[in-house]
């Protein structure tokens, strides 16, 4: 059931633009040509962040405020029929695929089918329109698009030439070779000036819920664009949080949102901070060996950190080449991102700020972190957390994380 708290942003959808032989079932989509994007934690229509100005359309094009509106026979031209030689990934919400449009521009598309009881697919749809469709910054992805077609959704995006962090420079070591400290540098930055302008700028404030490495795409340049917003919601001004079913990526997952449901920018902040560990060393979140089982690379900067060793985190792959004192500072900001005390946490804004030395963190303490291991963990802390008894979080080992987003 959604939430009786809705907001809706209608679209006008041309006929043209809709499966005729579709009986709609499903209540978001109207065929009278008008359709209402709405669901639980939709946005609303109210104040907005910079506007993308469209180009002139092209004969024949249909669009509507800064989306343009696809065809699906459109679609399927672009992507020859959603070829599999073209697909280039796939999600928890659907897979994508690489384009070319009549106009020569060369676009990714998402396939999104949406789950008739439990309207996955729609949330998703939905909340990446309501995100992306009124602003525009050099660090988030830009949405091109969209199409509706009976139970499909699909959202079209600028294609990105180098995919994303976990293709391009985490894995293997001759992949990471190529991501100069300079590199990574940019990225880390670039990154975090993203989600700072989501927490700080939009209107009204934008929480990501899924921040990890699949989700940081790189375009030709290596510059790096924040995606997929299928989990994201609004945060007002008179709200401290965001109460919400628990979604995202072991591993990544702020401890304290994982136990109550209760997701606010700092979760976000943990987030980036685990992100900014992976960048910086190379290694996954989480490891696993035979010999030692797992290691969570959360727990290795921290034992580091505690033994003054905090530079042997920094990814071999760079051969010792590298600033000491700014590796140093990135990884110092990545534990300050991660402290299990939540008000600890700097904001985006100020993680930004630290990150490029305009604030200055020799002197800083940094408290242990939180970290969360496993699905079990989550359970077992959400049922002490109902009884309202003290919680602690897990820094053991039970099972590994993978870059799939999960609901729990």
């Amino acid at each position: 059931m959604l939430s009786s708290s809705i907001s809706t942003i209608p679209i006008t959808i041309p006929g043209s633009l809709i499966n005729q032989n579709h009986k709609f079932q499903n209540p978001f989509v109207i065929p009278s040509m008008k359709f209402s994007l709405c669901g639980s934690s939709c946005f609303s229509s109210g104040p907005k962040a910079t506007i993308i100005n469209n180009r002139s359309s092209l004969p024949g094009e249909q669009s509507h405020g800064n989306l343009r509106l696809f065809s699906s026979n459109e679609l399927e031209i672009a992507t020859q029929n959603y070829s599999f030689s073209n697909k280039i990934g796939e999600g928890g919400f659907g897979c994508v695929y690489k384009g070319w449009l009549e106009d020569g521009s060369v676009v990714a598309v998402k396939v999104l089918s949406v789950e008739v009881e439990s309207m996955r697919g729609e949330r998703e749809f939905i909340s990446e329109i309501a995100a992306l469709s009124d602003i525009k910054h050099e660090n988030l992805v830009t949405l091109r698009g969209c199409c509706v077609d009976g139970a499909k959704r699909y959202l079209v995006y600028d294609y990105m030439e180098n995919n994303s962090l976990v293709h391009t420079l985490l894995g293997q070591e001759h992949n990471r070779a190529k991501f100069s400290w300079e590199a990574r540098r940019g990225i880390s930055l670039g990154v975090a000036r993203g989600i700072a302008y989501l927490h700080d700028v939009v209107q009204p404030r934008i929480l990501h819920r899924d921040i990890k490495a699949s989700n940081i795409l790189l375009d030709q340049n290596f510059t790096p664009k924040v995606s997929d917003f299928g989990l994201s919601r609004a945060l007002r001004d008179d709200k401290s949080h965001v109460s919400t079913h628990v979604a995202g990526t072991l591993g990544y997952l702020a401890p304290e949102y994982a136990v109550s449901g209760h997701m606010t920018r700092k979760s976000d902040v943990y987030s980036f901070g685990v992100l900014l560990l992976e960048i910086i060393s190379g290694r996954p979140v989480v490891d696993f060996d035979l010999e030692h089982g797992e290691h969570y690379l959360v727990q290795k900067a921290w034992d580091a950190y505690k033994c003054n060793s905090l530079l042997q985190i920094v990814d071999p792959a760079l051969h010792m080449d590298f600033p000491e004192e700014e590796a140093l500072r990135f990884l110092m900001v990545g534990l300050l991102c991660v402290q299990e005390t939540v008000k600890l946490r700097p904001s985006m804004s100020t993680t930004v700020k630290m990150l490029t030395n305009e604030n200055d963190i020799k002197d800083v303490q940094i408290s242990q972190p939180g970290l969360l291991s496993d699905l079990m963990d989550i359970r077992l802390r959400q049922k002490h957390s109902s009884q309202r008894t003290q919680t602690t979080f897990s820094r053991g080992s039970i099972t590994t994380s993978t870059h799939s987003t999960t609901y729990f």
